[in-house]
């Protein structure tokens, strides 16, 4: 069976954002073409936010990830990742934990571990594309740039993510209704058969509505429900 790819995108993909710098605790129901997924973001009693998925696909597949962080004056401060996955007998754990007191970033990646140093506004596995929806909601419409760059700790490296930005909106249609949404691509290497894709709809406060991941198999993730939660 080919590696099912969920990326951690799907954690923010309706992680709802109203006012500037606010974030309202929600649950959306994700549908794909391996299954639903359940994705919660809840705010934490000391003001931390975190963002849950859970995608159970009984005897095939069981995935959990989890992300804690801090929303500090529209930038994201990652504090802690978790990452449990199941596909028939493989099992792959990670986990992070940002010191940035000490400016370092410990991992654990299945029976590797190790510690990185931290620099000024890494994100974390889960925050790129919420980090982007925040930025997305300060922009001049008008002026847009082509491509928006993050520096982002994923499996044991902290490396540049740049995404490319078509100005063009695009009618995207899910279970959810019908939006109009920008197309923001994920850039990889030359050559590369790898391909990550999504869609944020301004309607939606620029929520992502759509997602297309093809690595070892392809995967499309729509929005299909969505509530606010106290």
């Amino acid at each position: 069976m080919n590696k099912i790819i969920l990326i951690s995108l799907v954690l923010s993909i309706f992680s709802y954002v109203k006012a500037a710098d606010e974030i309202q605790p929600s649950r959306a129901t994700l549908e794909s073409n391996v299954g639903e997924m359940q994705v919660e973001m809840i705010k934490l009693d000391n003001g931390h936010w975190m963002l849950n998925s859970l995608l159970d696909g009984g005897s095939i597949v069981k995935r959990e990830e989890s992300e804690i962080f801090e929303l500090i004056e529209n930038q994201i401060k990652p504090i802690n990742y978790d990452f449990n996955q199941r596909i028939l007998f493989r099992r792959y754990k990670a986990s992070a934990d940002f010191n940035w007191d000490k400016k370092e970033v410990e991992f654990i990646e299945n029976k590797d571990k190790g510690i990185l140093t931290l620099s000024e506004n890494v994100l974390g596995p889960s925050s790129a594309s919420l980090q982007l929806r925040l930025d997305f909601r300060q922009f001049d419409m008008d002026k847009i740039p082509d491509s928006i760059s993050y520096v982002v700790y994923w499996k044991g490296t902290i490396k540049n993510r740049t995404y490319d930005v078509q100005k063009e909106k695009e009618s995207i249609e899910t279970p959810f209704g019908t939006y109009d949404a920008f197309k923001v691509s994920r850039q990889f290497e030359e050559g590369s058969e790898r391909s990550q894709i999504f869609w944020l709809a301004p309607d939606l406060d620029f929520s992502v509505i759509k997602i297309y991941d093809k690595n070892d198999r392809e995967v499309e993730i729509k929005i299909k429900n969505f509530e606010e939660i106290s």
